[in-house]
């Protein structure tokens, strides 16, 4: 069975808001060397939760990560994020059920039994994809033109590879060029509607923070109850 394991960010609104004013943005690097994780390169012995088996797994680099967002992980299908300074299963986290919203790289590891690069379909990269549609569909039809563009400047380089030196190559190329600009483009357009968006929740979560912090008793007390089973 081949193995997987994808390494990315998300947008994690369960943790404290950051205050609306930093003067320095600290960032933080995650990373998994022989089985192990190490935040900060500060080894984490006890991040790897029973019964995970991390061996042979590498990423190719550290992640960088800083503000709200945390590291999570595909592994064999399934979704861990690191809180404090542990795995846990994406589902079991603190983190609300509101989608999955990744703002990072992602780096792969594992490969098809034929040496091919195994197709990257992560849970976490679906459930983003059905995020970013529910909340603005125009990005999304963006994405989706990106992702067409991509496969076009694939074929393209495909079949400027296949012919001679001429001028039939020659304009293919300057045709390419103009592609991959264009595609460029989009992408830095995309990635300003990903901020606008993560802006958008960071805002929610403050002030879903502001209003929690407002009913501060009224929590404390209902809890109190429902532990006690008072009336």
């Amino acid at each position: 069975m081949i193995r997987r394991l994808i390494a990315a960010c998300v947008l994690a609104l369960a943790v404290a808001a950051a205050p609306a004013a930093q003067t320095e943005e600290v960032v933080h690097t995650f990373e998994l060397r022989d089985g192990q994780v190490y935040l900060d390169g500060r080894h984490l012995p006890d991040a790897v939760p029973d019964g995970l088996d991390l061996e042979g797994f590498e990423m190719e680099g550290p992640l960088e990560y800083s503000g709200p967002l945390v590291p999570v992980l595909e592994i064999d299908g399934e979704a861990y994020v690191l809180e404090g300074e542990r795995l846990v299963l994406l589902a079991e986290s603190r983190r609300p059920g509101r989608g999955v919203y990744i703002m990072g790289d992602v780096a792969q590891t594992g490969a098809a039994p034929n040496g091919m690069p195994e197709e990257v379909s992560p849970i976490v990269e679906a459930a983003y994809m059905r995020d970013v549609a529910s909340q603005n569909e125009a990005l999304y039809d963006r994405m989706q033109e990106a992702a067409a563009m991509q496969n076009e400047s694939g074929a393209l380089a495909t079949r400027i590879r296949a012919l001679p030196s001429g001028p039939e190559r020659t304009r293919l190329r300057g045709q390419l060029r103009t592609l991959l600009s264009d595609l460029l483009s989009l992408h830095h357009e995309i990635r300003e509607g990903e901020i606008a968006i993560a802006a958008q929740r960071l805002d929610a979560a403050r002030q879903e923070l502001a209003d929690r912090r407002a009913l501060h008793d009224d929590i404390v007390d209902g809890r109190l109850q429902e532990l006690l089973g008072v009336e």
